[in-house]
């Protein structure tokens, strides 16, 4: 069997341990190969004994019916043509073994073509021998091998005899080899497909994670500038805005780890969020979170609110008017979960591109729900800025609402 083997390095006590289990001399390539050769023996021995086993069982019984009542050159009983399947089983196996390792290739087919019906035809040929032998080991009578080419009914009986073993066993043999590669190759498009899944399953993941590793630092930086900028002039709201940072990074790791949390918590992110902001400008900054009961328990994207209020928070004080409120508001809809983020007041601007923070939530949103999802920017002529995100309504299950 031709299987890929993806490249992987492992890393950590594991890695060694296995690394150590393996005998002196062979690495970890040999390892594999052998796995897959195991597990090809398997395969070939899984699916042609059952299958010669029936097809036994099934020639022994027809012959039965048909040799019954009429004189035959070799009437073979019943045991020994169980017997001669059971000796051709091993042959078979190996061949069928042999078989799975012969490749094809669209400019290279004469070969393999040849390998294949010499095997076939080999172990065609021998069946009526070995049937031969056995019955005359049976009655010790070893000139009834003559009839292999000299039947005492003559030659036209024997060339039948022949002509119809080897039709028969001919017919037996690429039966059972396409049952076999009929197997193989569901097999390995079930192994495909599997790995498939998995491989989009991890990059999903590692899209994700680096997403969210993008989005943290930029958020720290922000708000580590915003408490240098106090330690001076403010040193006690710098303290307490360095105190509720730790408390964010601490729900950062807790929360920012799985995909989804409770609405309670992201709520609950995004207000401390605010609040250190608020500390930072305490004339000119106001906050009002409003998230609906119902919708506490919904399971939601963590680190989502954050950036759209830090992309309201930013651009509203960047405005230089005197008073800029964000107001935060969640709620359950028809198709849906509805976040909606408004800052009173934004500086104009003529670049309408997304920032860090926005373009890693729109990716995130991407890819977690496919296109099953809005986000837009909504730019209102009393100079207010309104972001709007529309997702699925999940039930939490496992979490906190608390």
């Amino acid at each position: 069997m031709n299987a890929s083997v993806a490249a992987r390095t492992e890393l950590g006590p594991k890695a060694v341990e296995r690394r150590a289990s393996l005998p002196r001399g062979e690495t970890a390539a040999d390892a594999i190969a052998g796995a897959n050769a195991r597990d090809t023996w398997r395969l070939v021995l899984a699916v042609t004994v059952p299958f010669w086993a029936y097809l036994a069982f099934m020639r022994v019984i027809v012959f039965m019916l048909i040799n019954a009542g009429n004189p035959g050159i070799i009437i073979a009983p019943s045991h020994l043509r169980l017997l001669q399947h059971a000796v051709l089983l091993p042959l078979l196996i190996l061949f069928y073994r042999w078989a799975l390792e012969i490749g094809w290739s669209r400019h290279a087919w004469v070969r393999p073509l040849l390998l294949h019906a010499s095997m076939a035809v080999l172990f065609a040929l021998l069946a009526r021998p070995i049937l031969l032998v056995l019955v005359a080991a049976e009655r010790h009578e070893w000139e009834m091998m003559r009839e292999l080419f000299h039947s005492v009914f003559g030659i036209r009986l024997s060339v039948d005899l022949w002509a119809t073993s080897f039709s028969d066993f001919l017919l037996s043999y690429v039966l059972g080899l396409a049952i076999l590669l009929g197997v193989r190759n569901y097999r390995e498009l079930k192994y495909t497909q599997l790995r498939a899944a998995n491989l989009q399953a991890a990059w999903t993941q590692a899209r994700l994670q680096a997403l969210r590793m993008q989005l943290n630092p930029h958020f720290l930086f922000n708000t580590l500038n915003a408490a240098v900028a106090l330690v001076s002039s403010r040193p006690k709201a710098a303290e307490q805005m360095l105190v509720r940072l730790a408390d964010l990074l601490r729900q950062t790791l807790h929360d920012g780890e799985p995909d989804f949390i409770t609405m309670a918590r992201e709520a609950d992110f995004v207000r401390n969020y605010l609040e250190v902001q608020r500390l930072r400008f305490p004339d000119r900054l106001s906050f009002n979170l409003d998230v609906q009961p119902s919708v506490l328990g919904a399971a939601v994207p963590s680190l989502l609110l954050q950036p759209l209020a830090e992309n309201a928070v930013v651009h509203s004080i960047s405005a230089e008017t005197e008073h800029v409120h964000i107001d935060v508001r969640v709620h359950r809809i028809d198709t849906g979960l509805e976040l909606l983020v408004r800052n009173s007041v934004a500086r104009v601007r003529t670049d309408v591109r997304m920032g860090v923070g926005l373009s890693n939530t729109r990716e995130r949103l991407r890819t977690l729900f496919g296109d099953d999802y809005e986000l837009e920017l909504i730019h209102s002529e009393d100079g207010s800025v309104l972001a709007r995100v529309r997702i699925p309504y999940i039930e939490s299950a496992g979490q906190d609402a608390a």
